[in-house]
């Protein structure tokens, strides 16, 4: 019932709707739910929804071909079922699952539990789901308009036929009740259940005697399969009742005559210790039945259903006390079933009973599981089951499971059922993944027979292994072997291939004779480094597989591949070709081939004259790898290159002396009004032209003199002015660039005869810093007339300095880059002799590195300039001048 505020609310709904579209709303009674339904679209497949009242129509098949119509089977005002064939009978039950009194469920096959739900959105009226959710449910008909079925996935056949095999079914249901007539101390209740072959429907019957009638409705109707009848009515009374299927078949009429009477003894049976007794040793041997009755009085207790069959023993009740009742299974003759029926007679003469049954099992339970024991790939459970040959039935199983290895056996206690070891079986077992998985199990039946141990072994393994190969050799040439580092992402054992296409073909390694770790057991993410010798391969490509078993023999594998090249690469200079001269800028570019397959690897050069070289390994220990062309100095280079490929086969070294750019000036000699040009001579060259300016920044647009030799000697120049000269050379390519300017000065006057760089002949100092006197740079230097001459006194005369520049620079023909510091005189040399001396304090460059030293001496109209190296140098016969002995200074 709804309350009075709530239907004053659809009361006003309906007035407000009547109001602003004037609805007619039809007069069927005082139904709220009707006339909501109709108002907010309850069903149907339109903006009118369907009236769930007795008698209304109903579209199940979406299209208005195939109706069923609802009807009130039990004349409560209710519908409670949908007729599909015109007859009246309900062949589709309503059920109301939320208890609001408003059918929402349809029930096609008579279990009692909802199948498809009536749904309250339009258009479908049924879905299978509650509340309109799930698919829309749709009867299909067959060209004859006969239904064929209910549509539940939209595809338009028909996957729902039972209600078709229902209409077609005319075999009649049948009808029980769990109460057999008797006299009764106590009020009774009864479960009348309708059985069919296919879908049982409405019970009714009636207790007054009167015959039950569905049409015109005489008796009670229940819903099917099955309801409880309370019989609460002190005297005497019949119960006759029948059912029918969703068919209208109908079954026979069952009668039963039963009183009430609270004056007849009421026995209660309080406690039977066993339902079956056994003969075996391990059973249940006899069984006790407790009972009660609330009279005093005689008793006696009969073999059969009746009080009076064969009497087994009598004696007296006093009321509500507790009686024993022993049988064992001497008391039968072999296995079977025996009735008892405990009778005692009241004072008043009238008869109270109950009744109880007992039965030998004799034979074992036998447990049986599915699936089998074997090897699986899937997720598997294993359910286990127990077949009672005896009849007693089977009460319980226990088993044991361990992995790895057989569990103990399960026990179970026979006369109690006490599991002494195991675990009580109740669902299905999930055996472990990636494991041998050892089951026991052990059955009891009610007689407490015990069945004999089952034991199954299930290998579940529903995963391969993932292979993940951290490194592997992918060429080797005549002599190398294969390593590979790799991992298993699961226990198992492996094997490692060669060839073949699957882990069952090609050729299968062993370990020995070089290779490891080619067979085995690995463990999870273990890393495993295996070697395999250079002779399992052919020349060219080779299929390396490596295979892991899983615990059902399942492979998990991977591949990777090996070339074998046993030739080694080709490399050359593709440009420049020759030895030249080339010009300035001339770019060198290698070039690999390998005609064994593997492809080459890297090419390496050297440009000092050193050869390039490899390891085992194909790692550089000398020389540069060669990625792209690259511009070589100006000046004769030594190129030396080679190149290895893939498999760490190397090629010979080849050697190319190419000479780049200009040629270099050795030394400019001084004479009078001319300068002598020294050069190194470049093979190749037709020529060469030295150009000269009394200004800096000498152009080949300047004054030149031509040869084809060293020196090249330029004359009619003015005494005592300085000349920039640069040197070119030509070729077939034409005119080089001018080389490095140098300049020297044209002089009458002699050499210096002699000057030498006396001390350190190694200097180290911090960048940036000036020395001080413990490390400044001594020289010395003898002439005629001005070191001589005593007492030794500084002559203004002298111009001496010190200066560093590049180590691989020469001071007399690259002055430009050198920088130099003025020098002192040093009055207090003791052991200069006949010589002076003059010391600097030069300050270190900015840049770290080494650096060259050297001193630089001219008398001002006395002798020219001249450089002052180690061993000396000068006017003097046998002096020369030479790079390799300056100084060297360290910079840090």
């Amino acid at each position: 019932m709804r309350n009075s505020n709530q239907y004053f609310h659809y009361l006003s709904l309906i007035l407000i709707f009547s109001f602003q579209f004037c609805i007619l709303l039809p007069n069927n009674g005082s139904n709220p739910n009707a006339i909501m339904a109709l108002l907010l679209g309850l069903g149907g497949r339109s903006s009118t929804p369907v009236n769930m009242d007795p008698g209304t129509v109903v579209d199940l098949s979406g299209n208005g071909s195939f109706e069923g119509t609802l009807v009130d089977s039990d004349g409560n005002g209710i519908s409670d079922g949908i007729a599909l064939t015109g007859i009246g009978v309900p062949n589709l039950i309503l059920i109301d699952t939320n208890a609001d009194s408003i059918p929402d469920a349809v029930d096609t096959n008579g279990d009692g539990v909802a199948d498809y739900y009536i749904n309250p959105t339009p258009p479908a009226f049924l879905t299978t789901g509650p509340g309109g959710s799930g698919s829309p449910v749709v009867a299909i008909v067959d060209s004859s308009g006969n239904l064929i079925g209910f549509d539940t996935d939209g595809d338009g056949t028909a996957n729902d036929t039972l209600v078709a095999q229902i209409l077609g079914d005319t075999a009649p249901p049948t009808i029980t009740s769990s109460l057999s007539s008797g006299t009764y101390s106590t009020s009774q209740t009864t479960t009348l259940t309708c059985t069919d072959n296919f879908a049982p429907g409405n019970i009714i019957y009636t207790l007054d005697g009167s015959t039950p009638n569905f049409q015109t409705k005489v008796g009670t109707i229940l819903s099917p399969p099955s309801k409880t009848v309370s019989l609460s009515f002190e005297g005497s009374r019949t119960l006759t009742a029948f059912c029918r299927d969703l068919n209208g078949n109908l079954s026979s009429t069952i009668q039963i005559n039963y009183t009430v009477d609270s004056s007849v003894p009421a026995l209660t049976l309080v406690s039977q210790t066993s339902l079956a007794v056994s003969s075996s040793g391990t059973g249940i041997q006899s069984s006790t039945a407790t009972w009660q009755t609330n009279r005093s009085g005689s008793y006696a207790i009969y073999e059969g259903s009746s009080c009076s069959g064969t009497n087994i023993t009598t004696g007296s009740a006093s009321a509500n006390q507790n009686i024993t009742f022993v049988r064992s299974y001497t008391n039968f003759s072999g296995e079977g079933t025996k009735s008892y029926r405990i009778c005692v007679t009241g004072s008043n003469g009238l008869v109270g009973f109950v009744s109880f049954s007992l039965q030998r099992d004799d034979t074992a339970p036998v447990v049986s599981t599915s699936p089998s024991a074997g090897n699986y790939s899937s997720a598997t459970s294993v359910t286990a089951s127990c077949t009672d040959v005896g009849g007693s039935g089977c009460e319980k199983i226990a088993y044991t499971t361990q992995a790895g290895s057989a569990p103990s056996n399960p026990g179970i206690q026979g006369p109690t059922g006490n599991i002494t070891n195991g675990v009580l079986y109740s669902s299905a077992i999930d055996m472990s993944d990636a494991s041998v998985t050892y089951t026991k199990f052990v059955a009891r039946d009610n007689a407490g027979n015990l069945s004999s141990i089952h034991s199954q072994t299930f290998t579940v393994d529903t995963q391969v292994a993932t292979i993940t190969v951290n490194s592997f050799t992918s060429a080797i040439n005549g002599s190398s072997n294969v390593n590979l580092n790799w991992q298993s992402s699961k226990v198992g054992t492996y094997q490692i291939r060669i060839g073949g296409s699957s882990c069952s073909t090609g050729t299968e390694l062993t370990n020995g004779s070089g290779n490891s770790n080619v067979s085995g057991s690995a463990l999870v993410a273990t890393d495993i480094s295996s070697t395999i010798t250079n002779t399992h391969f052919s020349e060219g490509e080779n299929t390396i597989r490596i295979c892991v078993s899983n615990l059902i023999g399942s492979f998990g594998f991977t591949t990777r591949t090996t070339n074998k090249d046993t030739i080694a690469p080709n490399v050359s200079i593709t440009s420049p070709s020759g030895s030249g001269p080339f010009p300035s800028g001339t770019q060198i570019q290698l070039s690999c081939s390998d005609t064994g397959g593997t492809g080459c690897d890297k090419i390496i050069y050297t440009l000092n004259g050193t050869d390039p070289t490899f390891d085992s390994n194909g790692a550089v220990t000398n020389g540069s790898i060669y990625s792209s062309a690259f511009a070589l100095s100006n000046g004769n280079i030594q190129v030396k290159y080679r190149a290895i490929d893939l498999a760490k086969n190397n090629s010979s070294v080849i050697t190319q002396n190419i000479y780049v750019g200009p040629p270099v000036i050795s030394s400019v000699g001084v004479g009078t009004a001319q300068l002598t040009v020294n050069f190194s001579t470049v093979t190749g060259a037709t020529g060469y032209k030295v150009y000269y300016s009394s200004s800096s920044g000498v152009t080949n647009s300047n004054s030149s003199v031509s040869g084809t030799s060293s020196p090249i000697v330029l004359t009619g120049l003015n005494n005592d002015t300085t000349y920039y000269i640069r040197i070119a050379l030509t070729a077939s390519y034409g005119e080089s660039d001018l080389g490095s300017e140098t300049y020297q000065t044209p002089s009458n006057l002699p050499l210096v005869e002699s000057c030498i760089l006396q001390w350190p002949s190694t200097l180290t100092l911090t960048r940036n810093t000036t020395a001080n006197i413990s490390n400044a740079i001594y020289v010395q230097f003898y002439h005629t007339n001005i070191t001589n001459i005593f007492p030794q006194v500084a002559d203004s005369r002298v111009q001496l300095q010190v200066g560093y520049g590049p180590s691989n620079s020469n001071p007399m023909t690259e002055p430009q880059n050198w920088t130099f510091f003025s020098a002192s005189y040093n009055s207090s040399c003791l052991s200069c002799g006949n010589n002076h001396e003059y010391y600097s304090l030069i300050t270190a460059p900015s840049n770290p590195g080494t650096y060259k030293y050297v001193g630089r001496l001219k008398i001002t109209g006395v002798a020219r300039e001249i450089y002052c190296d180690l061993d000396g140098y000068g006017g003097y016969s046998g002096l020369t001048f030479s790079t390799s002995q300056l100084g060297t200074l360290t910079v840090q």
